[in-house]
């Protein structure tokens, strides 16, 4: 085999074995909940409020679900939600206390940042380095259908 066969080969080899890799890179780095402000029934610097008839907050009405927003005027990363329990939606920051990336949706108990690799548990304390300070938490009112987050 000459030289620039070899170096061909090994090329296309190289390619071929770290194409899964890439693509899960690649992956993790799309926002999986990509609503618009739009699906909010009022959104400001204070409060937000959604409907959990409407997609994709209809997610939440099954314990377990989570949704993760854009950022807004109420949180400029967006916010994570969590159902907790039947009376319980747990709200927090997306925005990592490391670096200030943006945090995926919770996946069994747990919300990572692509960027550095932290990871918060439902109590939005970090597990998994390098962030060391917990998530900002918002309050949550439920009445019917319709989701109040307020900061205070």
């Amino acid at each position: 085999m000459k030289r620039r066969e070899f170096i061909g080969e090994a090329c296309r080899f190289a390619v071929l074995c770290s194409s899964p890799l890439l693509l899960s890179s690649l992956q993790s780095c799309e926002d999986v909940n990509n609503e618009s402000n739009d699906d909010f029934i009022n959104i400001n610097e204070d409060t937000l409020e959604f409907n959990l008839e409407q997609s994709p907050f209809d997610k939440l009405k099954v314990v377990g679900g989570s949704v993760a927003t854009q950022g807004n005027s109420f949180d400029s990363n967006g916010i994570l939600l969590f159902r907790q329990s039947e009376s319980i939606i747990l709200a927090f920051s997306r925005r990592c206390t490391h670096a200030g990336a943006t945090l995926n949706a919770f996946s069994n108990g747990s919300s990572r940042c692509s960027s550095h690799g932290s990871e918060f548990n439902l109590s939005g304390e970090p597990t998994k380095g390098p962030a060391s300070s917990k998530l900002d938490q918002y309050i949550v009112e439920i009445v019917s259908n319709i989701i109040k987050v307020s900061k205070s």
